[in-house]
């Protein structure tokens, strides 16, 4: 990810919204600065979006339980300066996201997954900030997916993250109850 110079205005989540998009770009705000995120970012990332999402939409549909989001969709998580972040998968408790909603919803999903993109030295430092941020934020739970090692790496707040290898299984807990998957499924269609 690469930060655009400071601008002598920082502009706020509504100009954002309404930016013109150019192609093969994608945008977060932070605290007023648009930040220019990674693309594109290919396989393994796409295909590990896929089957962590499909995992979740299933338990969701399944249980009918919370809201899902993917596709990088924007969250405003703070004002003056504003600050618009978006995980690659994002899920709500039930209720949380008023109906209607539109733009950038102000609020914090309550768990996020983000899967790693192609190895970078400085990718792991980068995902584990960026799981701390959403920690920060209020999100109770945050996944990260590294396709190149097949590992999930679960941060809770105030705990040491806990490190899941493929043989393992990565089970919902209070927050996703009745949610259990092997972690390998996280990353491919069978062993």
């Amino acid at each position: 990810m690469t930060t655009a110079k400071t601008p002598s205005r920082l502009m706020t989540a509504d100009e954002l919204l309404v930016m013109e998009r150019v192609p093969g770009k994608r945008y977060e705000l932070i605290r007023g600065v648009l930040t220019e995120k990674e693309v594109p970012t290919g396989d393994p990332h796409g295909e590990t979006m896929s089957f962590a999402h499909g995992n979740l939409f299933q338990y969701t549909i399944a249980a009918d339980y919370g809201d899902l989001r993917v596709g990088e969709t924007g969250y405003l998580l703070e004002r003056d300066p504003d600050t618009v972040r978006a995980p690659d998968i994002a899920w709500f408790a039930p209720g949380r996201i008023p109906p209607g909603t539109t733009g950038f919803p102000e609020l914090t999903p309550d768990f996020c997954v983000e899967v790693a993109s192609p190895s970078n030295s400085r990718r792991d430092r980068l995902l584990s900030d960026k799981a701390q941020m959403w920690l920060d934020f209020g999100a109770q739970e945050v996944w990260v997916l590294n396709p190149e090692d097949t590992t999930v790496t679960r941060y809770r707040p105030g705990q040491t993250p806990l490190v899941l290898g493929e043989d393992d299984v990565l089970d919902g807990e209070q927050l996703l109850p009745g949610f259990s998957v092997s972690v390998w499924r996280l990353f491919r269609r069978e062993r």
